[in-house]
């Protein structure tokens, strides 16, 4: 992987370091799928001790075996954005350590730094190395979020700081045990800046506890099968993955792809600032078999906490990669060598020190993943074998609610409410997003247990369920998410944070004319009558209470919720995929039916005429349908229709599955489902498609807020009405031209 991130001007390629031969197919087998046994069990280990709800309901950790220079040969499949974190920590312990202090059997190296591959502090990793007869065969490590390490707010989210000094414990690779003997010293330092030591401490020894299945795993495997035999496997492992993905990119077209996705504001203090509105800006080329990932676009490191480091944007890029391209490769240093990526340090994707960045991982890092996923989509959705791979935009970050307390037993306690995971999955382009999917980037998580909630928290639920009209419209719409509804119950001198982007800006955008999934929205009640309803045996919903209602900021870091308060949250959900209109009449009277759309976005989004008896009316459906097409036909647009030759045209591939590239007269165009064509494949299609700008947001969908600086465009073909994007942009910005096909014959 080729990288031009630190400085924008130095580059350097990062080896693999692999031992490579041949060896026999049945003991590849073997020894593969023990590699993959052994994660699997220092994963068991780790949520057996730790106990945290970031491990056992999140699973916000991750696991890994690496070869000797650190390169990734087998990864657990929790969390992805560690699979490249954990890699760049190890290699940062080889770097700073193997002098001094020294690196010997018995070792593990603690680090939390995100200048050194954390993704943020509260991510902290144990590294150990594994000798074998006297040799470094491999290296080990576990990883997990951990509730607290200090900083100026509980759960070390730390929305209001302006550089990492502010935000905790911030450790370089430091030395934590010794030859097999915890450096009691250093542990002590770690527990002094958490406010949460006895979770941190389980963490710690779950940490351990990881690692040290994973030596005693590989040194039995060596004993076996030798450790040259072991070393050979790993490496050929990471030849295939690498081999597969170049294999795979090298079927795809060549092709320049775009993705813009916004952050409200930059933390607690932006709203006394200028509220401003930032972007991350990936232009990803791919040529060959080779991807290049540019983010140089992306605006200026912020002075809040939004900001991610180098490590935090390359975290984003591999939890994009691996499900959409790699799907079928062991997930490894291979799938990373095809890469070349470019961001000059001082952005908000690539911080320089001291930037704040502990809540990077949901922000800026979590968008990085989001415009890579719509990018790498793209990209996939112009192939007919991988079109069933590309998917809408995923849910866009979560609501962070992390609630601070003392509880029936006096003591006061931090808790992380997970219920903000529970979001809607993006759209494909064959099925709907799927319910309550949860978040992109983790793998296997549940969500937070409704009765262990209220028996460890001060909180009580009103409600939990499915929230209608939250997945992104489209043919097929994106999942529904999950909102609560909580209230304080036996609590002391209560404390809530909530932090979110997506408040603003629909981050979950569909794709080829489907519509943004729903936004955050938190909603909070003081002094409520919701404990004399409830005295009264009623459950009120939250519209009919009574009391004060503030108004919410998307960075509304601490505040204080009282025994008579209420707490309502929908996070965000997926995008759709294709037009609305497209979607069958049965599909959205099933909608109806369960409720998973409203009546009133049944008509209003998709078209559908309602008769007396709550049953949709397809004739008149299909007529309303029409109306709305020859509608979007009547809408200006900046160029007038191409002049095409005369000729027989030939099909080249997809485009999504409402467009194809077609070659006419030794030139290639881009065309709709209708044939009308739209422009050719050299230049932006948007600038001759029908347009319509708006700032209703509520017009696509669940939300009701946009930011100010920003509009929504949809583009249709102006021959049959067909609607082909939904763009979120700045006032006065430029045509996005997502997709650029890079081929002699384009014109």
């Amino acid at each position: 992987m080729t990288t031009t991130a630190t400085t924008g001007t130095a580059t350097g390629t990062a080896g693999t370091g692999t031992a490579t031969g041949s060896i026999d197919p049945i003991t590849f087998e073997v020894i593969r799928h023990r590699l993959l046994a052994i994660t699997d069990e220092q994963g068991a280990t780790l949520a057996a001790i730790s106990g945290s709800t970031h491990v056992v309901e999140a699973s916000d950790y991750n696991v890994g075996l690496y070869l000797p220079d650190g390169s990734v040969a087998a990864m657990g499949r929790t969390i992805l954005s560690h699979a490249s974190s954990m890699a760049a920590i190890t290699r940062s312990v080889i770097e700073d350590c193997a002098e001094d202090p020294g690196i010997a059997p018995g070792d593990m190296f603690i680090v939390n730094d995100p200048w050194k591959g954390t993704v943020h502090a509260q991510d902290v990793g144990l590294i150990a190395p594994i000798f074998f007869e006297g040799e470094l065969l491999a290296w080990t490590g576990a990883m997990c979020h951990m509730v607290d390490v200090g900083g100026m707010t509980p759960g070390s989210f730390c929305v209001d700081a302006t550089d990492s000094y502010q935000e905790g414990l911030q450790m370089p690779p430091a030395k934590l045990v010794d030859g097999g003997r915890v450096r009691t010293d250093v542990w002590n330092l770690i527990l002094a800046h958490t406010r949460m030591a006895p979770t941190v401490n389980l963490d710690l020894r779950a940490l351990i506890g990881a690692n040290n299945t994973a030596v005693r795993a590989m040194t039995a495997l060596a004993e076996k099968y030798g450790a040259g035999t072991i070393r050979t496997v790993m490496g050929n492992l990471i030849e295939l993955s690498e081999r597969r993905l170049r294999n795979r990119l090298a079927k795809l077209p060549d092709a320049r792809l775009h993705s813009r996705a916004f952050l409200d504001n930059d933390g607690g203090l932006a709203q006394a600032r200028d509220n401003a509105t930032y972007e991350i800006d990936l232009v990803l080329t791919k040529r060959g078999d080779t991807l290049h990932f540019d983010f140089s676009g992306s605006s200026p490191q912020a002075k809040g906490y939004i900001n991610c480091a180098y490590s935090g944007m390359m975290a984003g890029i591999a939890a994009a990669l691996l499900p959409t391209l790699a799907f079928d490769a062991p997930w490894n240093e291979g799938l990373f060598q095809p890469l070349e990526v470019h961001c000059p340090e001082g952005l908000i994707c690539n911080a320089a020190r001291p930037a704040a960045v502990s809540g990077g991982a949901l922000e800026a890092g979590w968008l990085v993943e989001m415009t890579a996923v719509e990018c790498l989509s793209k990209l996939a959705a112009c192939s007919d074998e991988l079109l069933g791979e590309a998917q809408a935009v995923p849910a866009g970050g979560p609501d962070k609610f992390v609630l601070t307390g003392a509880g029936e037993n006096g003591a006061r306690q931090t808790y992380v409410i997970m219920d903000c995971l529970a979001t809607g999955g993006a759209a494909y382009a064959h099925r709907d997003g799927a319910w309550t999917q949860g978040q992109h980037n983790i793998e296997r998580q549940r969500i937070s247990n409704v009765e262990a909630v209220e028996m460890d928290s001060p909180l009580m639920y009103l409600w939990r369920g499915l929230v209608a009209d939250s997945g992104g419209a489209g043919r097929h719409r994106g999942g529904m998410s999950m909102g609560a509804v909580y209230t304080v119950h036996g609590g002391r001198d209560v404390t809530a944070l909530n932090s979110a982007h997506g408040w603003e800006v629909p981050n979950s955008t569909g794709v080829f004319g489907g519509h943004p999934g729903a936004q955050n929205t938190r909603t909070v009640v003081h002094d409520s009558d919701v404990k004399a309803r409830l005295a009264a045996g009623e459950i009120p919903s939250v519209d009919e209470l009574s009391g004060e209602r503030p108004v919410m900021r998307g960075r509304q870091g601490l505040y204080r919720l009282g025994d008579d308060d209420v707490l309502a949250t929908v996070p965000q959900a997926g995008g759709g995929w294709g037009d609305p209109l497209d979607r069958p009449a049965e599909a959205v009277q099933a909608d109806l039916d369960f409720g998973a759309v409203t009546p009133d976005a049944a008509a209003r989004i998709y078209g559908a005429v309602i008769g007396g008896d709550g049953r949709i009316d397809a004739a008149a459906t299909a007529d309303r349908r029409r109306e709305l097409r020859a509608g979007r036909r009547g809408w200006p647009a900046e160029l007038r229709p191409p002049e095409v030759p005369d000729g027989p045209r030939a099909r080249i591939h997809p485009m999504g599955d409402g467009m194809d590239v077609v070659e006419i007269a030794g030139r290639r165009w881009v065309a709709c489902a209708c044939e009308h064509v739209l422009a050719p494949a050299a230049e932006p299609w948007r600038r001759r498609a029908a347009l319509l700008v708006t700032r209703d947001v509520h017009e696509l969908g669940h939300a009701t807020r946009l930011g100010e600086e920003l509009e929504l465009r949809r583009y249709a073909c102006p021959s049959c009405g067909r609607l082909h994007a939904t763009d979120v942009v700045r006032h006065g910005a430029g045509h996005l031209d997502d997709i650029r096909l890079l081929d002699g014959r384009d014109g």
